[in-house]
């Protein structure tokens, strides 16, 4: 049944191009179901023998450990994925979740942050230290690119180019390439001159954007960096890495970008997804706001 497990995880890596944060989310999920059904009835061998009745005490059990109607949905439409595959591949000839329901998940509208605000959290970091030339140009290349959290963190130094002023974003079907601004640019060509040296970085290799011991920034580190200057900065609201993205898609539409391009700039699979992107449909983040949006739940 483990096996099964990642001969999906792999089905979807190879034939979906799943980025490995959905990947990972993926196995959790399935994990976390096949224990319960280990716990529940350990004399099950199969997937085959999974019925609803089981699926449905399941969620109860995620139900009375507080998991929130979202969490829970995505985990049946986990479920629903896998035995799709199962029932296409002969594992199972009967597919039990086609009648288990999810929750209603109502969908929060992301909120934007004012671009008063946005000029506000770039001009935080002021240090002329290592760190500070380093979030400085962090910043300012999230919002330069709108890329994701999980891009910024996997960016190497050779996805940079000078000469022409952008980066290649994304893995595989995903790979794009985004233009800095010269902001971004200036910001980062006096990072990697200056400071990435300094934090222990090889010089023409590696990660782009590295922690004082020379590793790769990891995303709690990125989330806990832009904590650190949304309170400078005084933005008293909840903040996410994944604000700048939508600043820079409000922005891009504003100016006049059609829908197809910002889709194509941010990486959507979808234009739908776009769409909510556009400000006169998003409030705008105040200080009373305490609204966050989580990366994983975009297309």
């Amino acid at each position: 049944m483990e096996q099964l497990i990642e001969r999906f995880i792999q089905y979807l890596a190879a034939e979906k191009g799943y980025a490995d944060n959905t990947l990972a989310a993926y196995r959790n999920d399935l994990r976390q179901f096949y224990q319960f059904v280990m716990n529940a009835r350990p004399d099950i061998s199969s997937w085959a023998r999974v019925d609803l009745m089981l699926l449905q005490a399941y969620l109860l059990d995620l139900k009375a450990r507080a998991y929130s109607s979202s969490s829970i949905a995505r985990k049946i439409a986990t479920l629903k994925s896998f035995y799709f595959y199962l029932t296409v591949t002969r594992v199972s000839a009967v597919n039990p979740t086609l009648d288990l329901e999810s929750p209603r998940v109502t969908k929060r509208m992301p909120q934007l942050l004012t671009t008063a605000q946005v000029t506000e959290l770039l001009n935080a970091p002021a240090e002329l230290t290592p760190k500070g030339l380093r979030d400085r140009a962090m910043l300012e290349v999230m919002y330069a690119t709108g890329l994701r959290v999980s891009e910024l963190v996997t960016l190497r130094v050779q996805d940079y180019a000078a000469a022409n002023a952008t980066l290649q974003l994304g893995q595989g079907a995903h790979r794009r390439t985004a233009i800095l601004s010269d902001a971004a640019q200036t910001a980062l060509d006096v990072y990697l001159a200056r400071a990435r040296a300094q934090l222990g970085a090889p010089p023409d290799d590696g990660a782009l954007f590295v922690n004082p011991r020379g590793d790769p920034l990891t995303r709690q580190g990125v989330w806990l960096i832009l904590k650190q200057y949304v309170a400078r900065a005084g933005i008293d609201a909840s903040v996410m890495p994944h604000s700048l993205r939508r600043a820079f898609a409000a922005q891009r539409l504003e100016a006049g970008a059609s829908l197809q391009d910002v889709q194509r700039l941010l990486g959507h699979a979808h234009l739908a997804t776009t769409q909510l992107y556009h400000r006169s449909q998003l409030p705008a983040l105040t200080a009373s706001s305490k609204t966050e949006t989580m990366e994983h739940t975009e297309t």
